[in-house]
């Protein structure tokens, strides 16, 4: 299979390519070069692995066929993610443009991009979200833009399962818990996750590997813990 995989150069988004370029071509994207190279030596099978250091919302159609040449994708991993841990009332406009912009425009931009290299083998698309994205789950002090960010995530995931399905695309979402990353400790310093990223990330390939025929438009929750 190809895969593409954004914010692939630590926690979840690392281990997954570990794990799925074994045995299938695997297609990176972060802004830490530095990383994207440590983590492409360190993999049993390093060809298999082919990255892109940039900025996902402003990256390009030539940009992105220059990375992936192939004529289509098989699974999109929205992975990216960013967070402020900052009170409500001292969050400030360009705060909010970052979040939303790798969280929300992030995802909606590659899938755009995507959508026909997708469309070519029924393609899958799974957006990362998380437990703070979704109705009547637990809220906290802090957290209010990343998490409305993750649900504009969560809503877009059930808006173009419907709006791509005349592309032969499924597209669904994991509302993801607490999970043992740099993120996770920035949001609850101390705090220790039940669950690892390479746990998590063999999840997520279970789901995305047995789902694609027989879910469309799902809003997973995938929690142990939240936080």
């Amino acid at each position: 299979m190809n895969i593409v995989i954004t914010g692939c150069s630590k926690g979840i988004g690392a281990e997954l390519v570990k794990l799925w370029s074994q045995d299938n071509m695997v297609f990176g994207i972060s802004r830490d070069i530095t990383s994207l190279n440590k983590l492409q030596k360190n993999l049993k099978r390093p060809s298999n692995f082919k990255f892109i250091a940039e900025d996902i919302t402003k990256l390009t159609v030539n940009q992105l066929n220059n990375w992936i040449s192939v004529d289509s994708i098989d699974i999109l991993i929205n992975n990216a993610g960013f967070l402020i841990n900052k009170v409500f009332e001292n969050v400030d406009y360009e705060e909010y443009k970052k979040v939303m912009d790798i969280n929300f425009w992030g995802p909606f931009h590659i899938i755009q991009l995507l959508i026909h290299k997708l469309s070519v083998v029924n393609g899958h698309v799974v957006n990362i979200s998380s437990m703070g994205g979704v109705n009547y789950s637990s809220k906290f002090p802090g957290l209010s833009l990343y998490s409305s960010s993750k649900g504009a995530l969560t809503i877009l995931s059930e808006c173009l399962a419907e709006e791509l399905k005349r592309f032969n695309i499924s597209v669904n979402a994991l509302a993801l818990g607490a999970v043992q990353t740099e993120m996770l400790n920035k949001a609850f310093p101390n705090y220790k996750a039940p669950t690892s990223a390479k746990e998590m990330a063999e999840y997520i390939i279970k789901f995305c590997e047995s789902s694609n025929k027989i879910l469309n438009g799902q809003i997973i929750k995938v929690s142990k813990s939240n936080p």
